[in-house]
């Protein structure tokens, strides 16, 4: 009976300890500012941190030839707003992985039947200024925030 005790309290613990040691294990997406391109598994870790990302379904480095080229194909989104949704994912991580991987010059994505294609330069001059320079996702969302959530600045840039 006490091993029976001491077997399942062990393992409590065991199993409390492992649940803790998750969520140190998870990193900002920032950590990884500065990868480049060439660097498939940090770009892909990159992507999967991003809104959407786990529904990564493919993902294409285009790094031969410039310009650079990320090429990312996602499933869709199962609820509602489906459109909506799709561009604001669609803006907000092409702007996320031009700050992140400097050397990426385009962006093209697929999220269930809508295609995007971005450039850098496209995205600042949509935002007005150089957006490469924050270091910190929450700052990034609060500048991205008041463009992605305006439905005329989204279709200026998406049409």
């Amino acid at each position: 009976m006490e091993k029976t005790v001491g077997a399942i309290a062990l393992a409590s613990g065991m199993l409390i300890l492992s649940g803790c040691g998750t969520a140190a294990t998870q990193t900002d997406v920032f950590d990884q500012q500065g990868t480049y391109l060439g660097d498939n598994s940090s770009v892909r870790d990159i992507v999967q941190q991003l809104p959407h990302g786990d529904q990564l379904k493919k993902m294409e480095l285009s790094t031969k030839d410039k310009p650079y080229q990320l090429t990312l194909r996602y499933a869709g989104y199962e609820e509602g707003q489906v459109e909506q949704k799709s561009n604001r994912t669609a803006i907000y991580n092409a702007t996320a992985l031009f700050t992140l991987i400097p050397n990426v010059d385009h962006v093209n994505m697929t999220i269930e039947d809508a295609s995007y294609h971005f450039t850098k330069q496209q995205l600042r001059d949509w935002y007005g200024k150089d957006f490469t320079s924050y270091n910190n996702e929450k700052a990034l969302k609060a500048f991205t925030k008041p463009f992605i959530e305006d439905s005329k600045k989204v279709n200026d840039l998406l049409n």
